[in-house]
């Protein structure tokens, strides 16, 4: 039996996320609690950074003789830009000083060098889903279970974000043009086909989305997207890749419902798909998620992982128990995928997906 790596793309089921705080902290909800994307569920207090200040260098004094010069003892306050060392006198008013960058506390001054601890910052954990508290953790986090559709994509980078869902082609063999981007956009979740170029990324920035949902991007445009102020979730992944038939239709019949989406990826230990859930009425019908480990069997749906069949969607047929030589020479085992246009191709296992 061969178990492929699995994405989700249901159009419902019974959804249970984790929420949880950097750090032990106070839970702020109960079990059976109605919550939103907005409400804060918990709260921590993290621990400020600590900064480095070279008095010797940005003085130019020996460093034995910098503690000569300090305006401040360890203990000490400090606020922004407050002077912590500079020469005394009258002369040392017309002299460039050392000051700190940050709000904080003096918790070490040795061999010319000043370290400073930031203040301490209180964190707000959201819920980020509108679902129900299903579960407490003391001290830790909640669990949320919500029914909806569910799009796992292949990457993501920006956060998190709510908005509601907005079509901006009509299939997903189109790409996201800047002129679809427009003011009707404001707050809203941009679904297209591909992304070809960093205007599209510039006009989205300017209409202020939410957040962006598309099948692939150039690989080459990675930085750009990492460094927009609001999420992009990839679906199929780097490359001139259209979305997937089956995530193009589940948003597409969700177009202006309410979308959250989660657009991280986790690759090591700990492992997180980015991906995007749309809250839907709650049911007796609604599957629950199930394990991520499953069999591929003939009759499951799966995608292409490699060329030729890159992205490609279709239904295993048939698992031929002999090995099947491929396009490179070597002989291996292969599934017979019946594509979404009707073709039939012998892919290799290990460049197949199981959709579910």
């Amino acid at each position: 039996m061969y178990y492929p790596v699995s994405s989700r793309i249901a159009a419902l089921t019974m959804i249970r996320r984790d929420r949880l705080l950097p750090a032990p902290g106070q839970v702020l909800v109960s079990p059976g609690e109605v919550v939103g994307p907005a409400d804060v569920v918990a709260r921590c207090q993290l621990a400020g950074a600590v900064q480095v200040l070279d008095v010797s260098r940005t003085l130019g004094v020996p460093r034995a003789r910098a503690v000569r010069y300090m305006r401040k003892a360890v203990g000490d306050t400090v606020q922004v830009d407050e002077l912590v060392a500079s020469p005394r006198g009258l002369l040392g008013q017309f002299r460039r000083g050392c000051r700190s960058p940050v709000e904080g506390q003096v918790i070490e001054i040795r061999d010319g060098l000043v370290l400073i601890e930031s203040a301490a910052t209180t964190y707000e954990l959201r819920a980020h889903f509108r679902g129900q508290v299903q579960n407490v953790m003391p001290n830790r986090g909640v669990v949320i279970s919500l029914s909806g559709a569910l799009i796992q994509g292949m990457w993501g980078s920006g956060g998190e974000a709510a908005g509601v869902l907005k079509l901006a082609v009509d299939n997903p063999q189109k790409p996201l043009r800047p002129r679809a981007v427009d003011v009707s956009c404001h707050g809203t979740i941009v679904v297209g086909g591909r992304i070809l170029d960093d205007d599209v990324l510039e006009q989205a920035i300017q209409a202020r989305v939410r957040g962006i949902i598309v099948g692939g991007a150039d690989a080459r445009m990675r930085r750009s997207l990492e460094s927009l102020p609001f999420p992009v979730l990839l679906t199929e992944g780097f490359g001139a890749l259209p979305m997937s038939e089956p995530a193009f239709s589940l948003l597409q019949s969700n177009m202006g419902r309410e979308a959250l989406l989660s657009a991280d990826t986790g690759t090591r230990r700990g492992a997180i798909r980015p991906e995007v859930v749309i809250p839907l009425p709650n049911g007796a019908s609604a599957p629950d998620e199930g394990s991520s480990i499953l069999p591929l069997e003939v009759g499951v749906q799966v995608r292409a992982l490699r060329a030729p069949y890159l992205s490609g969607v279709g239904t295993v047929v048939d698992l031929p128990q002999q090995t099947q030589r491929v396009a490179s020479g070597a002989r291996l085992p292969v599934a017979l995928v019946e594509l979404m246009d009707g073709k039939q191709a012998e892919i290799p296992l290990a460049n197949l997906e199981l959709l579910h």
